[in-house]
Formats: structure tokens, C-alpha cells, sequence
């Protein structure tokens, strides 16, 4: 079976998996899933779930965006933040989640970013479930 590296890298730390055999990334446009020898490609990256598909497992993790990087010797995930699903404090993300509900329905808040923290806070969620 055909595999390639990652490494996921966040301005904390830096994540490296070998034996890769399918990645699925939230990119702007929509997701999209990477399989070795994928064209080479740098890809925005939105809110959303990774899916790492690995030595007969599947990783799911969260992140707030980026991009990601494609070549030929493998794949790099340049990314704000990157939290795996066992690792998601949901009563945390919970508490996020209401309390950007109430920003969003705070006029004099900004929308935008009440909307973003709202996304984050259901993405994490939603990753954290399927742990």
C-alpha cells in the first residue's frame, strides 16, 4: 500500500506521522482527501475535522485553519491550532459554544467574530465526539 509522511506544525509544536495511506483536510472550498503521490498543491485551509487514516486506524482531530503544503516527499500542515479528539476538554468547548451564541446575539459585538468562535466551538464538539 502506498503511504507518505506528515508533519503538522503549530506555532507550539511539531506532530510527525509516518505510513499515512489517506489524509482529509477542511479546505476552503470544501474538503479534500489526499492519498500518496498526490499532485503537489498548497491549499488553504478553514475551520474543520483532519481525518488521518494510519496503520489500520482513523485519527481525528480539530483545527482552526491554515494550510497545507503538498509534495512529492510528503505533506505539511501549517496550522493556527490542532487538537486531537481525546485530548478536546468538551465541557470547555461547551462553554465556548454558549457563550458565542450570546455574542452573536449581542448587537454591539462583532459578528464575525462571534460567528468564528461559534465555529469553533462546534467543530470541537463534533470532532470530540468521535473519539
Amino acid at each position: 500500500m502506498n503511504t507518505f509522511h506528515l508533519d503538522i506544525i503549530t506555532p507550539s509544536s511539531t506532530h510527525t506521522f509516518e505510513n499515512i495511506s489517506y489524509l482529509r483536510i477542511p479546505g476552503l472550498d470544501g474538503l479534500v482527501g489526499i492519498e500518496a503521490n498526490h499532485a503537489n498543491a498548497i491549499i488553504a485551509l478553514d475551520i474543520g475535522e483532519i481525518k488521518i487514516n494510519i496503520d489500520g486506524k482513523t485519527l481525528y482531530f480539530s483545527t482552526s485553519g491554515g494550510y497545507t503544503d503538498i509534495q512529492s516527499k510528503g505533506v505539511q500542515l501549517l496550522l493556527e491550532t490542532f487538537e486531537e479528539s481525546k485530548n478536546i476538554d468538551k465541557d470547555r468547548a461547551e462553554k465556548s459554544f454558549k457563550k458565542a451564541q450570546e455574542r452573536l446575539n449581542d448587537k454591539s459585538q462583532d459578528f464575525d467574530r462571534a460567528n468564528k468562535s461559534l465555529q469553533r466551538a462546534k467543530n470541537r464538539i463534533s470532532v470530540f465526539n468521535k473519539k
